[in-house]
């Protein structure tokens, strides 16, 4: 029962510190993806490190590992910065909480074998309900109710709760001398590792998909997650369950609908994009996870089989973060692995059927192998077209993600940079026009009408700063005298708005560019006395959550003239931020104000809404919903639409 407890209680505390760590570490990395996609890469190699630690250790090496561990609570993490985000990200974990989280990774394989059950597996499918609970409960039951700082502290009370338990546990087993087991062939290795390689490949590549859809925030990294244990506990406990041809008919008709979705992301609902990408990842990860149900060995070679699994989810997380964003230039990681996997099913169907005997196959498997060669192709072909899209003059990808320069005609010719979904600027490539503003920063919405007003109250110069570059179209504004200072943390974007765009280049104010996280940046300057402050760094469809709280809020106003403004872009397809927005505003004791405007083609101008905060509030309505975010507590829930 002891040991029970301890690895239930191991796996909770396993995978309910991931989405903590990723929330804590996705402001001070700039709100991207990829900070997901890097966390996933550390928790992958301490799992490697956990089940070989679990297929060598002794009892009583471990007893003593557990009881150091208790040295390092409360974890607590803490920024290091060195030479890039990647490296800083991983050395953060690694010293925030690598010690303890390399216990609890080693913990399910390790009383597996200690445990004296004719079965050791049914533990296994233990180990995953509770990671599936962990995860479930994080957006319901944790994160709405408790602050960033007060979650870390539960959760060390918690481990040192663990550290008995499994002490307790360790001191009554024996070290448990196995069976020989029969040497596994190097086919059986090369195969359990590409089975959970493409497995934790197409978790990664999924939740990056999705997060570019809608926006880089925890409940969304949490869906795949669930779904990916979720298939680890049908197909463990219940291998029955994983019908080859049911499973691979079903995959073979979502795979190029998925794959299709992809190639013209931004075009089609969101709830669409969710839906297909959650039932695809699903059926993928029932195939992949079916067949390592399988092909699992006897319990003698549990520790082997498990440490062939964990290479795998290393060697899926390192294609993943460190090496795709290397080869491609798009997230074309994507469809070739939902190509992979209808490979992998078209392989098991052939191991099965034989592939030379294809016309004697009953009608229905004949169908199944016909529709896995279109999941094979769509794919590629959707890989291809997407290269050679028409008018895409620069693609370029790095850790903040695909930053696009694409020219094309409406009623003028026109050059637009997109990063995911979200346009960051646009310019009409006739001379006469190119100075025009154009985008969410047309002259008649929220921005373009607020800093004309702050431009006209200050005949003699004005300093605007902005969060946020893009294209660099709010410089178009700028008069002989003016200074305008933009703020971007990715230097892709600085680069592109430079080669691309002349809105820099020829605006008539002094320009500076500030290369880095503006947060950080601006509580390092000294008072800018800015008359304007714009925040618009959009991060695919969404505002940094650490751009908006109360604390930032503060540096913000240390940054404007007592009779400053400071105007926030809160146009969003998928979150209402005005109620956030709102409580910033009667935070820092000034009136909020909330301008929109419709879409114009003539003059390039798109949908936005804008809140400007200025002077003292007259008037704040009680009846208007307010939030207000701090560093250690923002829940996304409240405010969907």
């Amino acid at each position: 029962m002891t040991l029970a407890a301890a690895l239930f209680l191991a796996a909770f505390l396993l995978f309910q510190v991931q989405p903590m760590l990723g929330k804590a570490l996705l402001p001070w990395f700039g709100g991207t993806p990829a900070v997901w996609t890097v966390c996933l890469l550390f928790f992958q190699a301490l799992l490697l490190g956990g089940y070989a630690y679990a297929h060598l250790v002794r009892r009583r090496v471990h007893l003593i590992l557990l009881a150091v561990s208790l040295a390092v609570l409360p974890i607590a993490p803490k920024e290091i910065a060195v030479a890039g985000p990647t490296p800083s990200i991983l050395l953060t974990l690694l010293l925030s909480v690598g010690i303890p989280y390399f216990v609890l990774s080693s913990t399910s394989p390790l009383l597996q074998r200690w445990s004296e059950l004719e079965n050791p597996y049914r533990l296994y499918a233990l180990s995953n309900f509770a990671s599936l609970l962990a995860l479930i409960s994080y957006p319901i039951a944790v994160e709405p109710w408790l602050a960033l700082g007060n979650q870390f502290r539960l959760w060390s009370v918690l481990y040192a709760l663990f550290v008995l338990l499994c002490g307790a546990a360790c001191w009554r087993s024996k070290d448990v001398q196995l069976p020989p087991s029969i040497p596994v062939p190097w086919r059986q290795w090369a195969w359990w590792i590409l089975l959970a390689g493409t497995g934790s490949a197409l978790l990664a590549a999924m939740t990056t998909q999705m997060c570019q859809e809608v926006a880089p925030i925890p409940f969304l990294w949490i869906g795949p997650m669930v779904i990916y244990l979720s298939s680890f506990i049908l197909t463990f406990e219940r291998p029955t369950f994983y019908h080859r041809q049911l499973f691979s008919l079903s995959a073979s008709f979502f795979i190029p609908v998925a794959a299709a979705l992809a190639a013209v992301a931004g075009k089609a609902p969101v709830w669409l994009h969710l839906v297909v990408d959650s039932i695809t990842l699903f059926l993928c990860l029932i195939i992949l996870h079916g067949e390592l149900a399988l092909a699992r060995p006897e319990p003698t070679g549990l520790t082997r089989f498990y440490l062939a699994m964990s290479i795998g989810g290393v060697s899926g997380g390192v294609f993943v973060a460190l090496i795709a964003p290397i080869l491609f230039r798009s997230f074309a990681e994507f469809p070739l692995l939902l190509a992979l996997v209808a490979m992998i099913a078209a392989f098991s169907r052939w191991r099965i059927e034989g592939l030379s005997g294809f016309n004697q196959l009953p009608m229905l498997s004949r169908a199944t192998v016909a529709a896995l060669a279109v999941a094979i192709l769509a794919p590629l072909v959707g890989v291809f077209q997407a290269s050679s899209a028409p008018g895409v003059i620069a693609t370029m990808r790095d850790f903040y993600g695909v930053l696009k320069i694409t020219d094309f005609k409406l009623e003028h010719s026109v050059r637009v940079m997109t990063h995911g979904r979200t346009t960051h600027g646009m310019q009409f490539q006739e001379p006469l026009l190119a100075p025009e503003p154009t985008t969410y920063y047309s002259r008649l919405t929220g921005a373009g009408m607020t800093v004309s007003s702050v431009l006209s109250a200050a005949p003699e110069g004005a300093r605007i700063g902005v969060v946020g570059l893009g294209a660099g179209t709010l410089a178009a504004y700028g008069r002989p005298g003016d200074r305008f200072r933009f703020y971007e943390l990715n230097p892709q974007v600085i680069d592109s708005a430079r080669r691309y765009f002349t809105f820099l280049s020829g605006s008539k104010a002094t320009v500076e560019v500030v290369e880095g996280d503006a947060r950080v940046s601006l509580a390092r300057e000294p008072p800018n006395e800015f008359d304007a402050l714009i925040i618009d760094a959009f991060s695919s469809d969404s505002i940094p959550v650490h751009l908006l709280t109360a604390e930032c809020a503060a540096i913000y106003r240390k940054h404007l003239k007592p009779s400053g403004r400071l105007i926030i872009h809160i146009s969003n397809r998928t979150l209402d931020l005005d109620p956030v927005v709102r409580g910033i505003a009667r935070y820092l004791g000034m009136n909020a104000s909330r301008l929109e405007n419709n879409a114009n083609d003539s003059v390039g101008m798109y949908p936005s809404t804008w809140m400007v905060l200025s002077g003292s509030p007259k008037y704040m309505p009680g009846l208007l919903p307010m939030r207000l975010w701090r560093d250690d507590f923002a829940s996304l829930w409240g405010i969907l639409k």
